[in-house]
């Protein structure tokens, strides 16, 4: 039997884990490492793949039956928020520049894009997704702490600066963590952990890396997610497209363009908390 904790650009813990108190209980911050991102909750849980990790409600319980017990627990993690990858950078900033070039009057709701100056970088890692894999850390070591207080975890990462950079977050809250836990008199020698960072270069065995399934990439449904996006947005975007060059006369967004606007919500508001 292995008996052990493991992280994968995420982790692995094994243990008993304990259990958090319901969200909405007394006057709670709405980010908290229990349950995640609940702030203006109408609005940020619906960014897609933007939205901040936030935790949700189940009528699956999660308790361990009684007659079981933990011995081995992994977590696959994506990295934390970050910026716009480098081409998203560059078009959005264009569309930014392409407003302020053919816009005269900015009036109404849209009178702070006057103003507005695009400072977003590309690729890294933002303040709030370092905090996010803090959190992470620390409420996998709550979670499975009857092993986690004995135990060191195993990271491996991908070679992405984000990737790496999210690992490392997340074994700093695992760190303070293990280290608040009175019973184990606020030790941690094996901090900082190791971590195995892997590679992305072409042919190197990466299993994290998404670039190892050629079936995935360059198979028959390579194209399934673009092909279902374009359909998509030439159903749902035409509206909003509508209603924003309606606002911003002279701008003419393109529905790409229209998506960026869309795409620059979340982003914005990423850096700010």
């Amino acid at each position: 039997m292995f008996v052990g904790l493991t992280a994968i650009a995420g982790f692995v813990i094994s243990g008993a884990f304990a259990r958090p108190p319901a969200y909405g209980a007394g006057s709670a911050p709405c980010d908290t490492i229990a349950h995640g991102y609940q702030c203006d909750d109408e609005v940020s849980h619906y960014w897609g793949q933007y939205s901040p990790y936030f935790s949700v409600p189940s009528n699956i319980s999660d308790d361990v039956p009684d007659q079981c017990h933990i011995t081995f627990a992994q977590i696959l993690s994506r990295h934390g928020a970050r910026d716009p990858t480098a081409s998203k950078t560059k078009s959005y900033n264009a569309t930014i520049q392409k407003i302020h070039t053919n816009v005269n009057n900015f009036t109404g709701a849209y009178a702070f894009l006057a103003g507005y100056e695009y400072t977003l970088g590309a690729d890294q890692l933002t303040l709030f997704g370092q905090s996010e894999m803090i959190h992470s850390g620390n409420k996998y070591y709550k979670r499975y702490e009857q092993l986690a207080d004995h135990l060191t975890p195993f990271v491996r990462s991908s070679g992405e600066a984000r990737v790496v950079e999210s690992a490392q977050n997340w074994t700093q809250g695992y760190h303070s963590a293990k280290l608040a836990d009175r019973r184990r008199g606020r030790q941690d020698a094996a901090y900082p952990y190791s971590i195995l960072v892997i590679s992305e270069e072409t042919g190197v065995n990466n299993t994290l890396n998404h670039g190892l399934c050629t079936d995935f990439e360059d198979g028959p449904d390579s194209d399934i997610a673009s092909d279902a996006q374009t359909t998509w947005a030439d159903i749902f975007i035409p509206p909003i497209q509508a209603r924003l060059n309606a606002a911003l006369p002279g701008a003419n967004l393109s529905v790409s363009e229209t998506i960026s606007v869309m795409d620059l919500c979340p982003f914005s508001e990423h850096p700010k908390r």
